[in-house]
């Protein structure tokens, strides 16, 4: 069975609260959250969704970027190809965008990933979860993101969190690591027993590192996500052997090519995985399948991820069997999307979509309301 068509829709959808990195804001208000949506048909008339969501401030990709590499490279690439070689339309589009140490702007790959893997396993009428082979879990507890420039306001935001049944708090760091450790301190103490994590996103010097290392060590706190520069083995490696605490590679987690590279320097000890930065979910199961083989911690992440995105990182996070609480926070920050039906949810826990696919089902009405134009 072969691609017949493939259709974008640009939207932008509005945002409700603000994220903000150690670059700046990853989105702004007025920008809202932009995403590239997919639509795969194949010769049956039957069709999966996929999606592009970047982050500007977090990797190089952007929403024309995404929609150009859709539109002129990766769309013509993967028409009239077999649905069922995902291999073999991976090595299309590596050949289309050459990858290096990264897929090659994984996020927009990701895109078509994501619709190909939705169209199977809705052909087949079976959940993605059970195309990846494993049910460890039917769920996945979510994650509450804090950004916050004083510890007093981190505390309230995590009590806050924490009445509405938050268990897992996921600290935005890499400002100050004297005020940082404050924060996280602040927050520590309003968790109340909840897991806790901060992520500096390659922020830190190997020094700024170091000092927030040694506020933060008698807190309890198990796990540091890319607190240095994803170029910066020497440092990663100083602090792995400095500290007690796991710490989990994210930027620097985007490619498997550089993933192996890591372990076999011994500069690796968890990972945290997003199925938009591997280029979807053909690489983010290898990567699993590499990090639980080779004994290392998985952390479950994502990018701001709208319903489609959110679907698959639940689906592969159940599968692989992530216990602790997940940073995916699109819900938090995203006031409307297009979904005909909400998401499953139970409390603050995400519960596998048990339908065909992804499970979820897209109202194109709405993709029509929340239109982005694009003259690319």
């Amino acid at each position: 069975m072969r691609i017949k068509s493939v259709d974008l829709f640009p939207i932008v959808m509005p945002l409700k609260a603000v994220l903000t990195l150690p670059r700046g804001a990853s989105r702004t208000l007025a920008e809202g959250k932009q995403n590239i949506l997919v639509r795969i048909t194949d010769e049956d008339g039957e069709t999966g969704w996929g999606e592009a969501g970047p982050s500007r401030r977090w990797s190089a990709e952007t929403t024309q970027s995404c929609y150009t590499s859709l539109k002129h490279y990766l769309a013509p690439i993967i028409t009239g190809r077999d649905i069922f070689d995902i291999a073999g339309l991976h090595e299309a589009m590596n050949q289309e965008l050459a990858p290096g140490l990264d897929p090659g702007q994984p996020v927009a790959k990701a895109a078509i990933d994501l619709a190909v893997h939705d169209l199977i396993c809705c052909k087949m009428k079976i959940p993605l979860q059970s195309w990846l082979g494993a049910k460890r879990r039917d769920r996945v507890e979510i994650g509450r993101l804090v950004s916050a420039p004083t510890p007093e306001k981190a505390a309230e935001i995590t009590r806050e969190a924490r009445a509405e049944g938050y268990k897992g708090f996921k600290v935005k760091v890499g400002h100050d690591a004297d005020l940082d450790a404050e924060v996280m301190t602040a927050v520590v103490e309003a968790a109340d027993g909840g897991f806790v994590w901060p992520d500096a996103n390659q922020a830190y010097s190997l020094q700024q590192a170091q000092t927030f290392l040694r506020h933060i060590e008698n807190l309890g706190v198990t796990l540091f996500e890319q607190p240095v520069s994803m170029a910066d083995v020497y440092a990663t490696k100083k602090l792995l052997s400095t500290t007690h605490i796991t710490i989990a590679l994210d930027e620097a987690a985007m490619g498997l090519p550089f993933v192996i590279d890591m372990i076999r320097r011994d500069a690796i000890e968890g990972l945290a995985i997003k199925i938009s930065k591997t280029g979807g979910i053909y690489y983010a199961r290898q990567m699993c399948d590499l990090a639980l083989n080779a004994g290392m911690e998985l952390v479950g992440s994502g990018l701001m991820d709208a319903p489609i995105g959110f679907a698959a990182a639940v689906h592969l996070y159940a599968a692989y069997g992530i216990a602790t609480p997940v940073d995916l926070n699109g819900p938090q920050h995203i006031a409307e999307d297009y979904l005909a039906t909400p998401f499953p949810m139970e409390g603050q826990a995400a519960l596998v979509p048990d339908g065909p696919g992804l499970g979820i089902e897209v109202d194109e009405d709405k993709l029509a309301k929340f239109k982005l134009d694009l003259d690319l």
